[in-house]
């Protein structure tokens, strides 16, 4: 299969990005319809950044900066928030795409070339994670993003140009932008494949490639503390740090055993592990021992995701097709090498093709959404009124409860379970409830409240929200908690702010109010008696002597 025409490809990139960006803001709004929580996450991180607050130094994430920035940006220039996020996923792949035809022209050829310029687009303006279910989504959207960087930094560091597209210097500089896009918005990509990208220059002796990389890395980090301050990088740390030590998001999916032996994995596995085999056995030694390097890195990033969704599936078949041998050599079994790797990519391909054509499709099914079954995702807040959510998830409430507390007689036969354990705080027990949908329905009924007798709070009160995350204070107009966690994760972050802590009586989640509450008690606040609403408490602090 030829080369790819340099202007071709080009062309290509930027009329798929103009076709499934287009797609996607011709909707007039974001339309979701599952993972309302993740929204309303990332609505309130670019919400604090247009009010002029820095992640990490004003409020806690472990949501690098460069995962929000281009919303942010978009936000700032008269974009609703809904359509900034669509608008910052255009922006991110106009800085990609430059990467993404390098390796397309330089490192592929054919069909393979096509196919990775097409993925990485859909992937960076997809508007779903992943998986097989036909949903519309921005959750888990920067993981998106970062399989696109490491795709281009693994491919420029593994695979060496063709002759006539020879320019080292410039592979270093993109490797070190992909990296620092991977270190600035999800961590664990980077510490999954630095060194493995690392290892792959040095093999290929690629020096002036580290060169210019380390370079270029430099001058990011440079540029980053400039625009926001040195403190960034040790507050960054001190947020990921924290998560890494929560014992609510260790790790959100299944367990690191079923990542790599689960009946939805082994055959991934095995296809990794015969792809090393055969491309040593085909006589490429060092394809195949830095593939062996990759490979924990793939299984880790999969692990660390909520999903579990095992992208680099298609990094693997775009791998093995970019070293393919000449026909006549032969591998495992006897077989012909070049075969032998086409066989591998294809069943590669096959194995994430529903989570693929998800992504792939997902702007055409936003824009086929009927508008009828959704709803403003945050009715009374002017600044978010581009966002809706599906009714039946948002705007319906429905509670899980333990049945045993409305028929004491049934106690007797239940089994003991974490599940029946009961959360208090400052030694009142609450009820045992967990909200299933309604988000939005409840988040607007207490911010409402807090307006009202007997609570009467002013506009620039900041609540500390004992809950996951709370759309609370943008809903109600208030201020948002300076320090506190978008999605609270463990401690008490922004407590030294708050004016008054509000405790849900159902929560959003059940297992992070009580790591929050029990973080409460230990902070030895001074707080008032509750005043009392029949979905919530809220306990005024007390400051000073």
């Amino acid at each position: 299969m030829g080369k790819i025409s340099s202007t071709r490809y080009a062309l290509v990139l930027a009329g798929l990005i103009a076709l499934l960006g287009g797609v996607g803001l011709a909707k007039g709004g974001l339309y979701i319809d599952r993972f309302e929580g993740d929204t309303a996450y990332m609505v309130d991180m670019v919400a604090r950044m247009v009010m002029g607050q820095v992640p990490h130094v004003d409020f806690e994430t472990p949501i690098g900066l460069m995962a929000l920035v281009p919303v942010a940006v978009m936000a700032k220039a008269g974009f609703g928030i809904g359509q900034a996020f669509i608008a910052g996923q255009i922006l991110v792949a106009l800085i990609l795409a430059p990467m993404v035809w390098r390796v397309g022209t330089s490192r592929l050829t054919g069909v393979t070339s096509w196919v990775f310029g097409v993925v990485c687009i859909a992937l960076v303006l997809a508007l779903v994670h992943g998986e097989d279910m036909l949903s519309v989504s921005v959750s888990m959207y920067y993981n998106r993003w970062a399989w696109v960087m490491a795709f281009v930094a693994i491919l420029l560091a593994v695979v060496p140009p063709h002759d006539d597209h020879v320019n080292p210097r410039l592979d270093g500089v993109f490797i070190a932008l992909a990296l620092t896009g991977l270190a600035m918005s999800k961590p664990t990509y980077f510490v999954a494949f630095f060194v493995p990208i690392v290892l792959a220059l040095v093999m290929r002796r690629a020096v002036s490639s580290l060169v210019f990389g380390v370079i270029a890395g430099a001058l990011c980090a440079a540029l980053i503390a400039l625009f926001f301050g040195v403190g960034i990088f040790e507050a960054y740390i001190g947020d990921l740090l924290t998560v890494a030590r929560s014992e609510t998001r260790a790790a959100p999916g299944l367990p690191l055993a079923q990542i790599i032996n689960g009946p939805q994995f082994l055959v991934a596995t095995i296809v990794a592990i015969l792809s090393v085999v055969v491309l040593r056995q085909s006589g490429q030694d060092r394809a195949g021992l830095l593939l062996m390097l990759l490979l924990p890195g793939f299984i880790y990033v999969t692990y660390q995701n909520f999903g579990n969704d095992p992208k680099w599936l298609i990094l693997l078949a775009i791998y093995l097709l970019a070293h393919r041998p000449a026909r006549g050599v032969r591998v495992l079994f006897n077989a012909d090498g070049k075969s032998a790797l086409n066989a591998l990519a294809l069943v590669s391909f096959a194995l994430i093709m529903p989570s693929l054509q998800n992504i792939v499709t997902s702007p055409f099914r936003h824009l086929s959404e009927n508008t009828q079954n959704y709803s403003v995702l945050m009715s009374d807040a002017p600044k978010f009124n581009d966002v809706f959510a599906f009714n039946e998830r948002s705007n319906v409430v429905f509670a899980r409860r333990i049945l045993a507390d409305e028929i004491p007689a049934l106690d007797d036969y239940q089994a003991e379970s974490k599940a029946r354990e009961v959360t208090t705080f400052l030694g009142e027990a609450l009820p045992r409830c967990a909200l299933v949908s309604g988000d939005t329905a409840v988040d607007t009924y207490i911010a409402d409240r807090l307006k009202q007798s007997p609570f009467n709070f002013a506009p620039e009160t900041q609540f500390y929200m004992a809950d996951v995350a709370s759309m609370v204070w943008m809903i109600g107009g208030f201020a948002p908690l300076k320090g506190g966690a978008p999605w609270y994760y463990a401690g008490t972050p922004g407590l030294e702010n708050a004016d008054a802590i509000v405790v849900p009586l159902c929560a959003h989640s059940v297992q992070y109010r009580k790591a929050a509450l029990s973080a409460l008690e230990g902070a030895g606040l001074r707080v008032l008696a509750p005043i009392r609403d029949d979905l919530f408490l809220v306990y005024p602090i007390v400051r000073g002597d």
